[in-house]
């Protein structure tokens, strides 16, 4: 499931053009945080920041669950 979610946050950052800087500033999730969640290094996401990266890019995270 981790492989899941950096996948999708990856993803979907690239599709909406945004870099890690710029979603950090509109989400309020920090840069190294966005990193850690894309290249997998954090065990267990935080469903509140998950929800808040892709709320900033326009997503709703029942919309891109499994």
């Amino acid at each position: 499931m981790l492989t899941h979610w950096s996948k999708i946050l990856l993803e979907i950052r690239k599709e909406t053009g945004f870099t890690r800087s710029k979603l950090s500033k509109i989400s309020g999730v920090g840069v190294s945080t966005i990193e850690n969640y894309e290249k997998n290094k954090i065990e267990e996401p935080s469903i509140y920041k998950m929800e808040a990266l892709l709320a900033a890019m326009g997503y709703e995270l029942e919309a891109v669950q499994p």
